[in-house]
């Protein structure tokens, strides 16, 4: 075997020695282990380095190599996922509101006002889903008797939502960016 064996006793200790340890006998193959998750051999390299450091600051005790290999092993693997799900995430947001600004002729606003539309369809995002569909409805222009049929409830719920759902929007708005709001949706 060409590979330098590990001491468990070097890398208890944690010093640069052990952590050169390491890195020689497990950087490369961790990162073609998340490389095949991420696809991409930079941000494969970022994350095994953040384990690395992960694996510095909390100083862990371990039985044998094995205890050892599979830690490293299943933290490169959940930080992989995790990046990638961000990534999917980010990614979803992005079409969502580019969607939603091509909708509604954001390009028409001053850069005021398209970055308040953003931020009010970011929070118009973070409600519940009935209040969601109600706002993203009304800002299409539909009425309050076309919502009431196509969410299939009462016209009277409609109303309240439209209220219950403003005042949680003005939890995080000022009064003209609430205007604006009810501007897009007259």
């Amino acid at each position: 075997m060409g590979k330098t064996q590990i001491d468990l006793e070097v890398v208890h200790r944690w010093d640069e020695t052990s952590l050169q340890l390491l890195y020689k006998h497990f950087y490369k193959a961790l990162v073609a282990f998340s490389s095949q998750i991420v696809g991409r051999r930079e941000v494969s390299e970022d994350l095994v380095q953040e384990t690395f450091v992960n694996v510095w600051k909390l100083r862990n005790e371990f039985k044998s190599l094995g205890v050892l290999r599979s830690y490293l092993y299943n933290s490169v693997r959940n930080r992989s996922i995790s990046y990638m799900r961000q990534v999917q995430t980010d990614r979803n947001h992005q079409e969502k509101f580019k969607a939603d600004s091509q909708l509604f002729h954001v390009d028409e606003l001053d850069e005021e006002r398209e970055e308040i539309f953003r931020q009010l369809l970011i929070a118009i995002d973070s409600l519940s889903p009935k209040l969601r569909q109600h706002f993203l409805l009304s800002i299409k222009g539909k009425s309050f008797m076309e919502i009431a049929e196509e969410m299939n409830i009462h016209i009277e719920t409609v109303r309240k939502q439209r209220m219950r759902g403003l005042k949680q929007l003005r939890d995080i708005f000022s009064q003209n960016e609430i205007l604006l709001l009810l501007t897009l949706m007259a």
